[in-house]
């Protein structure tokens, strides 16, 4: 796999320079129509990269890593938002119902380890995981973790949550079936690279994680 050349190729070179541009130099005047030209270029970018994806060794280990580093932090998320919940279920300062919401995003950071390290780059990986350009991302990388009485998603296990079934699956469409057919490749990847903007070169160097977790609660505050 030839990194330097996919980004170099002419389409993706004048894509991401005309995002970069238009993400930095935001207004707000006029912000859906500036939203939906930035939408337009990001979408045409994942198109193209697409178009240049390939399926070889390299790439296999990169995207392999990555969703280790995916489902390890969304364990971990799984965990801390758990024990919130059995720590606020025993708790009796106040009376009422409570829920959490629990939501995993790539960090925000560009991925140190991608190869192609330009400020266009970071430009563009800032319009992706922070330009509110795509609604869906809002929730995170997969779906939002609730724990509530209500709901009872503290019965479902991280594996549940990160696969929705209770046994390691392979969540590959979208990518060569022969090739992916062997990997365990989690929900959440899925939904970046099948329903967002993300392409596979952007996904496959994050090892990096943001996490946020939402207390709600309605009730009385007892002394």
């Amino acid at each position: 796999m030839d990194i330097f050349k996919v980004f170099n190729d002419s389409r993706i070179v004048m894509l991401e320079k005309d995002i970069a541009f238009c993400n930095d130099h935001r207004t707000y005047k006029n912000r859906d129509e500036e939203d939906a030209v930035v939408k337009n270029m990001l979408d045409q970018r994942k198109r193209v990269l697409w178009e240049l994806q390939v399926y070889d060794d390299e790439m296999k280990q990169l995207l392999s890593e990555f969703n280790d580093h995916l489902c390890n932090a969304a364990t971990q998320l799984y965990n801390r938002t758990k024990a919130v919940y059995e720590e606020y279920s025993k708790r009796d300062d106040y009376l009422g119902e409570f829920e959490i919401e629990s939501k995993l995003f790539l960090g925000f950071d560009y991925p140190e380890l991608h190869p192609i390290q330009t400020e266009t780059a970071k430009s563009v990986w800032d319009a992706l995981t922070q330009g509110q350009y795509d609604p869906l991302y809002d929730n995170g990388c997969g779906s939002p973790l609730y724990m509530s009485k209500e709901r009872h998603d503290d019965d479902k296990s991280a594996i549940e949550w990160l696969y929705l079934s209770e046994e390691l699956d392979n969540w590959n469409e979208g990518l060569d079936s022969e090739w992916s057919k062997d990997m365990h490749i989690a929900y959440p990847f899925h939904n970046l690279y099948d329903h967002m903007n993300f392409s596979l070169f952007d996904l496959i160097y994050v090892r990096e994680f943001n996490v946020e977790i939402n207390l709600k609660f309605d009730g009385n505050i007892c002394k």
